[in-house]
């Protein structure tokens, strides 16, 4: 069989159960629908693998996630039926970006761009494929590089990784951000208004090599961004509807699923967003409690699930007691049920400013206590500010543009997202401290660097939805001026 169409059959039944598993979830729109189908098929292949690797039938791996895809398959369809129509609208839009996918490596012959590291990620993938292998000491000593992008790329054909995987996401999370976008702004800002500013954005990242970079780059960080804006999805969502909804939970479970276990430093990333979550005044309702203690309790304990079902260095190297693990998870269980419960209320109002207080104390101290604190304050300043790692302008235009959106009134939807940005890029430059404790290096394949990609689709949301107010509220203000000019002129002319 040909690898192209062994792909697109592959592609095809994530989708299928993807779809399944959203229909599941309560979700009822086509668009959200497709994106939650991406991260339901992946936290599904984690899920199975790390069953299969827990009860000791690592060869079992292709096979148990076969089957659980089809019960997703088969449920969707035994219990929402009627909604044929809207789960064959996302399947539609699922299958036009996986054959986009597969075009750009089979028709346009694109390849991946890769450094050292993707050695490890594609040796870890050997590992899946390689299921009868009793050794899975490399799977569990890449733990740095995360195992859901690896489980991923092993479902490729023979021989072969599943190239189209990685483009997928990243146009998936293109979608996400554009359709975020027109959920956060008040529908007096237009379609056309939108779709101006999407297109000067895509014009503007074609410039900058990192983002071309992103739709090919064999390495978790497409996939750690992706999962990043999932949950992120989940909290401006929330804030809106000021409710814990189906799909605000299903886009926060699977982002903070796929978050956890994609990379390492992950955990710390989405940990802030759902510290932000846990913060909205959003819980009145006995229903969104449960929920956010299930999206806490499922992601914490995929963590430990993780580690426990590949045997990880990690607890020995953080020299962490024996049964440290199982202590984790029911920490995760606990802790999910405290954030959840009413109980937690009083402490909601000072959550975010605590956290910002805690990452600035941090970072403060790894500058204050550095030999030299201006050259680690200044780490980064070659690869953001003098190209070095392919950034282009990208962090100028960053700058410039939260500055310039600075200058007016902005909506409550735009400032969480602000804050989001910043206590992520924090958090980012905090996760390095426990490499070295540096703020990374220069080059393009620095690993700073490279984690910037965790925090651009957020970036990408803010900036689609300042712009978008910005040019609505000119556009408005334009038309005002005019409609209050007409009647002065046509008095004028009725007069003579």
């Amino acid at each position: 069989m040909h690898p192209a169409i062994y792909e697109a059959l592959i592609l095809g039944l994530m989708g299928s159960s993807g779809v399944g598993a959203g229909l599941l979830l309560g979700i009822r729109q086509a668009i959200p629908l497709a994106i939650v189908a991406l991260g339901a098929t992946t936290v599904l292949r984690v899920w199975t693998a790390f069953a299969v690797w827990s009860f000791g039938v690592p060869s079992w791996n292709l096979e148990v996630w076969l089957v659980g895809s089809a019960v997703l398959v088969l449920g969707g369809i035994a219990t929402h039926w009627r909604l044929w129509r809207v789960g064959v609208a996302a399947l539609g839009i699922f299958a036009g970006l996986s054959v986009t996918s597969l075009s750009t490596k089979y028709l346009l012959d694109i390849g991946e761009r890769h450094h050292s590291d993707i050695s490890k990620v594609l040796g870890v993938a050997l590992v899946v494929v390689q299921g009868d292998l009793d050794d899975l000491s490399q799977a569990a000593g890449s733990y740095k590089r995360g195992i859901a992008y690896p489980l991923m790329l092993a479902l490729g054909p023979e021989g072969r990784i599943l190239g189209g995987f990685t483009p997928l996401v990243f146009l998936m999370t293109l979608l996400l951000a554009g359709w975020l976008a027109r959920q956060i702004l008040p529908w007096t800002v237009s379609n056309r208004v939108l779709g101006i500013v999407a297109l000067g954005l895509g014009l503007f990242s074609i410039t900058v090599p990192m983002f071309r970079a992103a739709m090919f780059y064999l390495n978790g960080h497409t996939l750690m961004g992706f999962s990043v804006l999932l949950v992120v999805s989940g909290l401006v969502l929330t804030k809106k509807e000021r409710r814990f909804g189906y799909l605000p939970t299903a886009f926060a479970l699977t982002g903070g699923v796929i978050g956890v276990t994609a990379r390492i430093e992950g955990v710390v990333l989405i940990l802030v967003v759902m510290i932000a979550l846990v913060a909205q005044q959003s819980w009145t309702k006995a229903a969104d409690r449960l929920r956010l203690f299930a999206v806490l309790g499922l992601s914490g304990v995929s963590l430990t699930w993780w580690l426990t079902s590949l045997s990880s260095p990690v607890p020995e190297r953080l020299n962490l007691p024996e049964n440290s693990l199982l202590m984790l998870i029911g920490l995760s269980i606990v802790g999910a049920a405290v954030a959840a419960s009413s109980f937690f209320d009083i402490a909601r109002p000072v959550l975010l400013p605590a956290l910002a207080l805690v990452l600035l104390f941090v970072l403060g101290r790894q500058v204050l206590l550095a030999n030299d604190p201006v050259g680690l304050v200044l780490a980064q300043w070659p690869n953001l500010a003098l190209g070095a790692g392919g950034w282009g302008t990208a962090a100028h235009v960053f700058i410039g543009s939260v500055v310039l959106l600075s200058l007016q009134r902005r909506s409550s939807k735009y400032l969480t997202l602000l804050y989001v940005v910043w206590m992520l890029i924090g958090a980012i430059l905090f996760t390095k401290t426990f490499d070295g404790g540096s703020f990374g290096g220069v080059g393009f394949y620095d690993s700073v660097n490279r984690m910037w990609l965790h925090v651009m689709p957020t970036v990408l949301l803010l900036s689609l939805v300042g712009y978008s107010e910005a040019l609505g509220r000119l556009l408005r203000v334009r038309k005002e001026a005019m409609a209050r000019a007409e009647p002065v002129g046509a008095g004028s002319l009725s007069a003579h």
